[in-house]
């Protein structure tokens, strides 16, 4: 028999310890892949056109309403008006029930689609998984958000130009203002999205991050004034949209908050626990 020149069956494809293995299972690999998980997801697109939306209709609806009443306003009453919030709390108050959905999907349709199990094989450093998966998430909002937020700011003062208190970028506080309420919806999105994490159930982590953001505020209200001055500054949620989008003081508000980037740094605080937290349980619980 002839011997063989050459080898009987195809070379053999590069070990997975290879360094272009390596290299396709890194954070840079992962978090491309998740781009387009979430850009192949049309709900993903009309929720965040709907926090646009609801965003410019808030700030449309109170503006041009507050200027067509503005002969009748009172000066006391005209001396209250702060034309910074009046813009931009929509996206504050609104854009977190569109980002709260979002981010709680961005993880849980995982399991409910039973895809975790097939993300996990290719990408099974859980950990690289879990932090491309927020970093697309945080990417995503704060493209949505922050044109939102600073959208809403000159439609509402174009509204207002006509009462003569409008606002500018370059006012105290204006765009410290503006970017505050971008980047607590951002924040909401990573709330929801540890919630998400830790519940792997796209209702119940929407159910919990609405109840600790609007539900839990509301029935402190129930508890002895002094008490509820003292809790409302460390909840999540509650006083903190209409804290961080004024530009006057903080002392207008019940408990006497804290400054307003102190308020959002409190908030981000629980997401970031909620983050550790969800991502402790992806790592170490069964997919």
């Amino acid at each position: 028999m002839a011997a063989l020149t050459g080898p009987a069956f195809p070379a053999s494809p590069a070990s997975s310890d290879s360094p272009a293995s390596l290299a396709r299972a890194g954070l840079l690999g992962t978090i491309r892949s998740e781009f387009t998980k979430i850009g192949s997801v049309r709900s993903t697109y009309w929720t965040l056109a709907l926090l646009v939306a609801v965003s410019l209709a808030w700030s449309i609806i109170v503006c041009d309403g507050t200027a067509a009443h503005w002969a009748h306003t009172s000066p006391q009453a005209r001396s209250g008006v702060d034309p910074t919030q009046l813009s931009i709390l929509g996206v504050a108050l609104l854009g977190q029930l569109m980002i709260v959905v979002v981010g709680s999907l961005a993880i849980t349709s995982e399991y409910s689609t039973q895809a975790i199990s097939a993300s996990l094989t290719v990408m099974p450093r859980r950990g690289v998984f879990y932090a491309a998966k927020a970093a697309v998430l945080a990417a995503t909002a704060m493209l949505v958000a922050f044109p939102a937020s600073f959208l809403a700011f000159f439609v509402g003062q174009s509204l207002l130009h006509s009462t003569g208190v409008g606002a500018t970028l370059v006012k105290p506080n204006v765009l410290s203002a503006v970017l505050a309420a971008g980047a607590y919806v951002v924040i909401c999105g990573l709330f929801s999205f540890g919630l998400g994490a830790l519940l792997r159930s796209t209702a119940g982590a929407i159910s919990v991050a609405y109840g600790l953001l609007f539900l839990m505020p509301v029935l402190a209200r129930a508890l002895p004034m002094a008490w509820y001055d003292a809790m409302v500054r460390w909840m999540p949620g509650g006083q903190t949209p209409g804290v961080i989008t004024s530009t006057t003081s903080t002392q207008s508000f019940n408990g006497h908050p804290f400054e307003p980037w102190v308020e959002l740094a409190i908030f981000a605080g629980y997401a970031a626990v909620l983050l550790i937290a969800g991502g402790v349980a992806l790592c170490r619980r069964d997919a």
